[in-house]
Parts: structure tokens; sequence; C-alpha cells
């Protein structure tokens, strides 16, 4: 008779591997949703999808929770165009996630026509099997001359 473990070690480890792969699959899915969340104002997304402890810190500095991101969305007269994140990189670690991009974000508010040149970093957390985005970094990307 064949001694069983090592079959058993190499069926745990591929157990392992897939539930990475999908773990990646599920947070960079999670990146694209929230870029058509954004420009859309979908607060739905973002009851659903946001920590109740999330924290964004803004371009200039200014920290926002789940409230005031939900809140800004809905701000009157703003119309977002869309875009897709660029630069993705999807970082695993356990039950943590970073994801880094850089996006372009174009829009009217007022008026007056804005376009912001961002790069991002997102820390997503998974308890209880599901992942929620619980903080968010932007800054803004300097044009060299």
């Amino acid at each position: 008779m064949r001694p069983r473990v090592p079959f058993l070690a190499l069926a745990l480890f591929l157990a392992a591997v897939a539930a990475v792969a999908d773990d990646g699959e599920e947070i960079r899915r999670l990146d694209r949703e929230i870029g058509v969340a954004t420009w859309t104002g979908d607060t739905v997304w973002f009851e659903e999808n946001l920590a109740e402890d999330y924290l964004l810190i803004t371009p200039n500095g200014v920290t926002k929770n789940k409230r005031d991101v939900i809140r800004d969305l809905a701000t009157p007269g703003i119309k977002m165009d869309p875009y897709e994140p660029t630069e993705v990189h999807v970082r695993l670690y356990n039950d943590a996630a970073i994801v880094t991009g850089r996006m372009l974000q174009r829009f009217t508010l007022a008026g007056i026509r804005y376009a912001n040149d961002l790069r991002y970093t997102d820390v997503y957390v998974k308890r209880k099997g599901k992942w929620s985005l619980v903080t968010a970094h932007v800054s803004a990307v300097r044009v060299r001359r």
C-alpha cells in the first residue's frame, strides 16, 4: 500500500493555490467595479463593499469616511466620464489585499471641466468570507516638465 500523505499534501497545496487565484480574481473584479460605481454614482455598490470603518485619504489630504463618500457621489451637478484604471497591481496577504493603480478621471462640476491624473492604493480585508474595502489613498500624479 502506498503512503497517502504526499497525495494529501499535494491536494491541500493545489486547493490553497486555487483559493489564492480565486481571491486575486475577486479583488480584480472589485477594482474594476469600484471605477464603474464611481463614475455612475452607484451608492449601493459602496454601501455593500466599503467596510463600516472605511477611510479615504484624498489627494489634498482630507479624510473621508464611508458616509462622506456615499454623500459625495450624490453631489448635484457632477457628471463623470467613464474611465478604466491602468497600471493595476494586486498583492495578496492571506486575508488582506493591496491594489495599486492609476486612473484619469474627467468630470464636470457646476459647468467646470476637470481632469485628474491619480495614483491609488486600496486595501481590502476578507472578513467572514467577504472582501471589503477598508481604506484607500489617492495621490495626484505630478507632471514633469
